[in-house]
């Protein structure tokens, strides 16, 4: 994501899958984050800035509350590490993650999405897969720009799972239930269930997957 991190790099991916993981129980469970580690922790911090408003997701996406430590986490993790002005991925992701605090609002402030105007349907869906965490989040031009050029993103999808790149193919998946527009032939929640299974061990991809399963059975409006 071309973050300045200053935590050695194996110690935030690491951390990044724990963190992923904790979500991802939080979501089946229907409740609040394990929060193990203090929001001071620099390498937690780190893995919550990686994850952005993903963080947040099992409140976002349930009706309840974020809770204090969930929102201290994100919080101290947009201060640690703001984002790269180069770098449109940690722009979006950022924004994202104060919509989820409720410090931005849809529409508003949003980057800039000339990036993504002339990339070819591969780049497309990598640069899109790059900033899942936003797919449903809140209506965004990110969003229109997905619903827009839908197909590509449909036979990204496909090219990722040929070339067995499962973050990648989680990503576009999300993306695909967001917007709930794939193409019938695409067999959706097939491909889904085939990504999570040969992407097992790979965390982000079981919650973009989790994801992407509630997006749906509840699609957004």
């Amino acid at each position: 994501m071309g973050e300045r991190l200053n935590a050695p790099g194996r110690a935030v991916a690491d951390s990044v899958q724990e963190l992923a993981s904790a979500v991802v129980l939080a979501l089946d469970a229907e409740a609040s984050l394990d929060v193990q580690a203090g929001a001071d922790d620099p390498v937690v911090l780190a893995a919550a800035r990686v994850l952005g408003a993903d963080v947040l997701a099992p409140s976002t996406l349930t009706s309840r509350s974020a809770t204090e430590a969930e929102v201290a986490l994100l919080d101290g993790a947009l201060r640690r590490f703001p984002p790269n002005p180069g770098s449109p991925v940690s722009r979006w992701s950022h924004w994202g993650a104060l919509v989820a605090l409720g410090r931005a609002r849809p529409g508003v402030g949003e980057p800039e999405t000339g990036w993504l105007a002339d990339q070819s349907w591969p780049g497309l869906t990598h640069q899109l897969a790059g900033v899942a965490m936003l797919a449903a989040l809140a209506p965004s031009s990110l969003t229109a720009l997905a619903e827009r050029r839908v197909e590509d993103l449909a036979r990204g999808f496909v090219r990722a799972v040929r070339r067995s790149d499962w973050p990648q193919a989680a990503g576009a998946g999300r993306w695909l239930a967001a917007v709930n527009g794939a193409p019938e032939s695409l067999g959706l929640d097939a491909g889904l269930d085939f990504v999570e299974l040969m992407g097992a061990g790979d965390a982000r991809v079981a919650l973009h997957i989790r994801v992407a399963r509630i997006l749906r059975r509840s699609p957004v409006a």
